[in-house]
């Protein structure tokens, strides 16, 4: 069978076990299967043909001599459009063989990663939407070219979706049409390979500005070893994902049933005394009244003021009331009820049966992993004992286990290798100190040794947040969020001047990289010569400093235009107000620029509204940059906090995928990865002891790859039930590990 292939005719044939070894540089590898299970779309299907293009010769592989064609190509690289699925295919149909060996020399390559790899570095998002990343998709988009989608066969079968009718076949039984097909998409894949491999190249050749880039020679090296923007990373996680989805998770029903009643009473309770605030919860009406109430309290609490939103009403949502919750009794009654709320919405009514299959999306924009389909299981509550419904598998115990402190960890390990920076941090963990009780120490004046745990709690939400360029507004609503602790701005001021007394290379770590001014200039073209083109005023124009400079963006002009965008009466440091030729201007140019920002804003910069909203839509807009990870992903248009997240969120990210590799190459069986902690089901029978040390040890092993620096702690614990705060129980001559239960239990 011959198909034109670029420019050229290229020729598809069976290939023969005496044809022995065909391939010898990178080649496109494609599965057809039969028909996947929509009810249980984890399933892996049954091979039935394959075919592989080097970019010269195709062959079709039948399922019969699929073994012998894997063996004599072992050593070849192979690129597929979403490996973990046809890994999977080829593991089910040759058991026989290790087929994951290949990933484990970084010899398989994914262009349905490599395209969401290239959209963060390029765009600053992954292409995760439904559709964005599919092979037909990504063919269009980069080779401009069509796949076949509605071909029929002889009977009037789609033929991409009719392979399962040759299963076991003879391949010379096979119909000519399903040979075209599949030679065509396997051609296709190989064509996307060499475009998206030159792409993510030219991507990172021009990436040097970055913030956290080191050198030529630093990329260099993380390619090598991690594949063009942490590729080779990232196919080891969706591949592990992909099993941990297909392990599912067993639930008790029956206490699931116990926790409905609870939380459907509760929420009953909240309601009624809502009902006296009058806020009648889910009736028609209830959000005007919300607003009513809103204002009537913002009224009559002396420096109580509410959040809105760009179109001026008050923001409702549970995060944009947070911080004024602990001051205000109704608030607090709502911010319940919308908890058990969204608890019974989610989890509660998704979970319906025996054993539910998460999925996973192996790469989000921080580099961090994500869960969604039939249960969110990396965002389920720590409240109200939902954890303690799922179980382990009859016959099995958990053991979970937990990095400690990974992310301070991380950003230890970029401070002293990627941004060259003499880290206290370093040493504090390397030297086996506890930071949030050194934090603790140093505002409480006391020695680390007397700072009590409700003391060292405070300190977490500092510790965690500051780094990450979250302010203290954030700061206190995340540590009520998330540590069940309140701060007042006195404290969380002074938690932060301690933890950078402590820690003084984050003042280096979190200074901001360019002017404001200048960046809003920047993204709105405020320049001299544009201004006095719209105003005709020479001021700027003639100024001896812009001498040759009338192009550029200019940093006074975006400092004004913030001011126009925040105030009905902007003026100058001295009281006078803006002519009114400059608001025009500032209006006109930002007006021109919508673009850049979010849909919420706009209208408000088409009427010419300013607000505090407008004006931090602005920024964040103006403050977008690239951002670089140690291990060498590139995320382009992320803001300031999003940058320094990035840096060391994205870094445990890669740990932690790396050791959940490990783990699932050493059999273990994974049931949930949540950013940190794994889900582990072992044989009850088993040493559980023994095996949690393994467990430990792999977890260990694989931060150490990309935190080769910093002492990495992991604790774990052996449970009947998925529970927080699980701790590790030994026996009494410490030769066992036995099962934790809460207090009480």
């Amino acid at each position: 069978m011959e198909l034109t292939v670029g420019n050229e005719r290229v020729a598809f044939r069976p290939w023969q076990p005496t044809d022995g070894q065909v391939f010898r540089t990178p080649f496109a590898f494609h599965a057809e299967t039969t028909t996947i299970d929509t009810m249980r779309p984890w399933a892996t299907p049954a091979y039935v043909l394959g075919a592989g293009f080097d970019g010269k010769t195709g062959l079709f592989v039948p399922r019969d001599r699929l073994p012998a064609f894997w063996a004599t190509h072992a050593d070849v690289p192979i690129a597929c459009h979403e490996a973990r699925f046809h890994l999977a295919v080829v593991a089910a149909a040759v058991p026989s063989v290790d087929v994951y060996d290949r990933v484990d020399r970084n010899a398989v390559y994914d262009t349905w990663l490599m395209h969401r790899l290239l959209a963060l570095g390029a765009n600053g998002h992954t292409a995760a939407g439904v559709g964005e990343s599919t092979l037909d998709r990504c063919v269009a988009e980069h080779l401009g070219e069509t796949l076949p989608k509605s071909q029929t066969d002889s009977q009037g079968r789609v033929v991409r979706l009719s392979f399962g009718r040759w299963l076991r076949r003879p391949s010379a039984d096979i119909e000519p049409v399903y040979l075209d097909c599949l030679a065509r998409v396997t051609a296709a894949t190989f064509l996307l390979f060499g475009r998206l491999r030159a792409g993510l190249e030219r991507l990172l050749a021009e990436s040097g500005g970055s913030w956290g880039y080191v050198s030529p020679d630093w990329l260099a090296a993380q390619v090598q070893r991690w594949g063009w923007q942490t590729h080779h990373i990232q196919v080891r996680a969706s591949i592990v994902l992909r099993a941990v989805t297909a392990n599912g998770l067993t639930l008790d029903l029956d206490r699931r049933d116990e926790l409905t009643a609870r939380l459907q009473a509760e929420a009953t309770r909240l309601r009624e005394e809502l009902r006296l605030h009058g806020y009648l919860a889910g009736q028609p009406g209830a959000e005007a009244a919300l607003q009513s109430i809103l204002r009537r309290l913002e009224r009559t609490l002396p420096g109580v003021t509410f959040p809105r939103t760009a179109g001026g009403k008050y923001a409702t949502s549970r995060e944009a009331l947070g911080e004024q919750a602990a001051r205000v009794p109704f608030l607090v009654t709502l911010a319940s009820y919308q908890a058990i709320e969204s608890l019974l919405g989610g989890f509660v009514s998704r979970v319906r049966k025996r054993v539910v299959h998460p999925s996973f999306d192996p790469l989000v924009r921080s580099g961090r992993t994500s869960s969604f389909g039939e249960l969110n299981a990396q965002n389920l509550p720590r409240e109200h004992g939902v954890r303690a419904c799922i179980v382990p598998s009859p016959g099995h115990v958990f053991i979970s286990a937990d990095y400690a402190t990974i992310e301070m960890a991380t950003l230890a390990q970029a401070l002293k290798s990627q941004f060259g920076l003499d880290s206290g941090l370093a040493r504090a963990l390397n030297t086996g100190r506890d930071p949030h009780r050194m934090v603790a120490a140093r505002m409480t004046g006391k020695p680390e040794s007397e700072v009590t745990n409700d003391e060292r709690q405070r300190a977490k939400p500092i510790n965690f947040g500051k780094p990450g360029g979250m302010g203290l507004a954030a700061v206190r609503q995340c540590a009520k969020a998330s540590y069940g602790v309140d701060l007042d701005d006195g404290e969380a001021q002074k938690l932060s001047d301690a933890c950078e007394d402590e820690f003084p290379e984050l003042g280096d770590f979190l200074r901001p990289e360019s002017d404001e001014g200048e960046a809003v200039a920047q993204l709105f073209g405020l320049t001299p010569a544009s201004h006095h083109a719209h105003t005709r005023c020479r001021r700027f124009l003639d100024h001896p400093e812009n001498a040759s400079r009338a192009d550029d963006p200019h940093s006074i002009l975006g400092r004004m235009c913030l001011k126009v965008l925040k105030s009905d009466l902007p003026t100058t440091r001295a009281g006078v107000p803006y002519q009114s030729t400059d608001v025009d201007y500032f209006w006109s140019r930002v007006k021109g620029g919508l673009d850049h920002l979010p849909d919420q804003v706009r209208q408000a910069v088409r009427d010419r509204r300013p607000s505090p909203a407008l004006l931090r839509a602005v920024r964040e807009a103006a403050d977008r940059a690239p951002v670089f990870t140690v291990t060498g992903r590139l995320r382009a248009g992320a803001s300031f906090p999003a940058r320094r997240n990035t840096v060391f969120q994205g870094l445990a990210a890669d740990g932690a995928k790396l050791a959940l590799w490990l783990l699932w190459r050493a059999g273990f069986r994974v049931v949930n990865f949540v950013h940190d902690e794994v889900l582990i089901e072992v044989p009850a029978s088993e040493d559980l002891l023994a095996k949690a040390e393994q467990i430990r040890g792999l977890m260990i092993d694989g931060m150490r790859q990309v935190v080769p620096d910093i002492r990495i702690a992991v604790e774990y614990a052996a449970c009947d039930r998925w529970y927080k705060g699980a701790k590790a129980v030994r026996s009494p001559d410490e030769k066992r590990l036995e099962l934790w239960t809460p207090p009480g239990a």
